[in-house]
């Protein structure tokens, strides 16, 4: 299972379906940022995966994090979860990548086996009631 974020937050919608989605399988936390590694947005993005990984280990599911600074996110997320060996991948629609992304990953992985699941909550961060 991969949970893909970006930006500064993670929602509660794309938390509880990679949970539901895992099942007893450990999540893995992609969190996917820009080129630039001084751009102040990859701060954001380490946020972000440290806030799912905490919400993620507070509830029953196992999480690791990593991070991917790359102009191509797609491709990376494909060859992550392919390496992973992930059922599905959950893109956070607050995270500001899904849209366009989602159809392109959802190109790359055709045939794969592996669903891409992008969640529709309005941008509200866990931490936050």
């Amino acid at each position: 299972m991969l949970l893909i974020v970006g930006g500064g937050a993670v929602s509660r919608a794309a938390i509880g379906r990679a949970t539901g989605l895992a099942g007893d399988a450990r999540v893995t936390v992609l969190g996917v940022g820009p080129e630039a590694p001084g751009d102040p947005a990859g701060e954001l993005v380490r946020r972000a995966v440290a806030e799912a990984m905490s919400a993620l280990d507070s509830g029953d599911a196992m999480a690791l994090g990593h991070i991917s600074v790359t102009g191509s996110p797609a491709r990376t997320i494909a060859r992550m979860a392919r390496a992973r060996g992930a059922r599905a991948v959950v893109l956070d629609q607050m995270s500001g990548l899904a849209g366009g992304l989602a159809g392109e990953l959802r190109r790359r992985l055709h045939g794969s086996g592996i669903a891409v699941v992008a969640t529709a909550e309005p941008a509200r961060p866990v931490g936050l009631p």
